[in-house]
């Protein structure tokens, strides 16, 4: 099976014609010019990053790396829009599940009063895990985050908590989203993409990532699990240490007392101050501004404003008509008071779980066509049940996301077809490697690992499916592909779109926590490099067992 897939790149490689010099650096500018925008947060110039990757598409197109034509095939390619669809559907439908208030039912029953905290970082872990398998690890942390927040706030809890639920909100909804193919967005894109491959068994499928990796998420999650207790005794028992009288002292005084409270309010990460704080790699601040410039208002939106502008705030830019969805008539949000539409809901997911999982060669279920019709169900279901518009509902689908990969298909297909990407994975040997050694195994996890974090995971996640050929056994590959870049982005704050969407809810939270790069790597680093490498070995273990 080696020499198939050694020939077929041998074979594409000499057939397909070398770029010219001038596609290559022209490329090769405006893909690294481009990508600071994409990654880091510039507020002086709040660009964006859709907006980033819709000019690196522009400067492709422009500059003539690719022809004008060219944009139409990648955008129109079958895969592609596979992807873009299984998206959209899956936000449809969480959009109707987090609206019928079901999430908060289940919130007010597994969190009452008096909970000791060990309890609700279990429970906290089980809900936040299920919810992004469900629905992508984005979602999971945009609709949670506010509740868990408010909870948090209700019960008056210890504010040395917070940091370890953000913490936990964060890791295990990147944790969990492993276990399906709709659990975020580059399992989504691996799905479809692998669609292409001549061998069956190599196809990304629902069933295929279930029976591969439910056991090594299983196990890494219940691992950060445990880091997560740890990390939260280590900040009691360093506060109690802190906070100590000292009692060989005989001259202690008011003042010594009121120096240690102080100390013990800074440790709680929490602002008090109405001044709006500039938040990481977002536009908020930047889009409140241009609506008014008395920072008490701002202040007061932040805390006032309806669910549908504060859940919908994502690590992207949002288009400014979400300002007037906060504006409308939020009766169209509110909870329908039908059982029958709750159960149509709740049959059409389990449905759309039992297709995917079902789907096979004889029978063949469309990861793309099989989430949008369930949206569409419930669009007219609603109507028909509610007499209620989709309209509310269409505008809580994430276009920004969805803008952002069509930019992303015809930005990286420029940058490969200078031919760059190509080169780095053949001189690192990935194109002959069969990822069933050890040393072929940890090149492709260091390279995945860290270009998760330079590159972000969905470009790179693109940039490897494209040097891969149709032809031969690439069930490893995208087995470890998938993993991995998941479970990357608990590396750093940066690493993933749902740890800045839960550092942005706390900090446009009435508490306006803020949630910083330097508290989120101090628990992320070291545990994702080991939590990756005992799921990577597990995966390994699994493949020389099954397959």
């Amino acid at each position: 099976m080696e020499n198939t897939t050694n020939t077929t790149t041998t074979t594409t490689t000499t057939t397909t014609p070398s770029p010219h010099v001038y596609q290559v650096v022209v490329g090769c500018i405006a893909f690294f010019l481009i990508l600071p925008f994409v990654l880091v947060p510039i507020t002086r110039y709040p660009l964006g990053s859709t907006g980033a990757v819709l000019v690196g598409a522009f400067l492709m197109v422009v500059t003539t790396v690719i022809d004008q034509t060219r944009v139409y095939t990648v955008i129109g390619d079958m895969n592609n829009l596979k992807t873009i669809f299984l998206l959209c559907g899956m936000m449809a439908i969480s959009s109707y599940f987090e609206r019928e208030r079901l999430i908060d039912f289940l919130f007010n029953k597994l969190f009452p009063p008096g909970l000791k905290f060990h309890w609700w970082l279990l429970r906290l872990s089980i809900i936040d895990s299920i919810v992004a398998a469900l629905f992508t690890n984005d979602v999971a942390c945009v609709i949670l985050t506010p509740l868990i927040l408010n909870k948090w706030i209700e019960q008056k809890r210890d504010k040395s908590e917070l940091n370890t639920l953000l913490l936990t909100l964060a890791t295990q909804a990147n944790i969990g989203s492993t276990l399906t193919i709709f659990g975020n967005p580059q399992m989504a894109l691996i799905a479809s993409k692998s669609n292409v491959f001549v061998d069956t068994n190599s196809r990304f499928e629902l069933k295929t990532c279930v029976e591969y990796l439910w056991i090594p998420t299983f196990i890494v999650w219940l691992l950060n699990l445990i880091f997560l207790f740890t990390y939260h005794h280590l900040i009691q028992c360093r506060r109690k240490n802190r906070a100590l009288p000292e009692d060989t002292s005989s001259n202690i005084n008011v003042v010594d007392q009121e120096q240690v409270e102080e100390e013990e309010q800074q440790q709680s990460s929490v602002a008090v101050t109405t001044e709006i704080k500039k938040l990481p790699r977002f536009t908020e601040r930047f889009r409140l501004k241009r609506l008014g410039n008395n920072s008490e208002q701002i202040s007061s939106r932040l805390s006032t404003t309806s669910p549908v502008t504060i859940d919908r705030s994502v690590s992207i830019p949002s288009f400014s008509n979400f300002d007037l969805i906060s504006n409308a008539d939020e009766k169209e949000f509110q909870p329908s008071e039908s059982r029958l539409f709750k159960s149509i809901l709740f049959i059409l997911l389990i449905t759309v779980i039992a297709l995917l999982f079902a789907s096979n060669d004889k029978v063949y279920f469309d990861i793309g066509l099989i989430p949008i019709a369930a949206a569409i169900i419930l669009f007219v279901a609603d109507t028909l049940i509610n007499h209620r518009p989709p309209t509310i509902i269409l505008m809580r689908i994430d276009w920004n996301v969805l803008l952002l990969f069509f930019g992303l298909f015809v930005w990286l297909d420029g940058l490969n077809s200078t031919g760059i990407p190509h080169k780095i994975w053949v001189a690192l040997k990935l194109n002959s490697a069969s990822l069933t050694d050890i040393k072929s195994l940890l090149i492709f996890y260091i390279f995945t690992l860290i270009g998760s974090n330079i590159f972000s995971n969905v470009p790179l996640t693109l940039l490897v499916l494209e040097q891969v050929p149709p032809t031969g056994d690439h069930l490893s590959l995208v087995l470890y592909l998938a993993f991995i870049t998941t479970i990357a982005g608990n590396l750093t704050l940066f690493g993933s779109v749902a740890n800045l969407i839960v550092a942005q809810k706390a900090l446009t939270s009435s508490l306006q926590h803020k949630f910083d790069f330097w508290t989120y790597l101090k628990f992320g680093f070291l545990t994702t490099i080991l939590l990756s490498l005992v799921g990577t070995f597990i995966i390994y273990g699994l493949l020389r067992v099954i397959h």
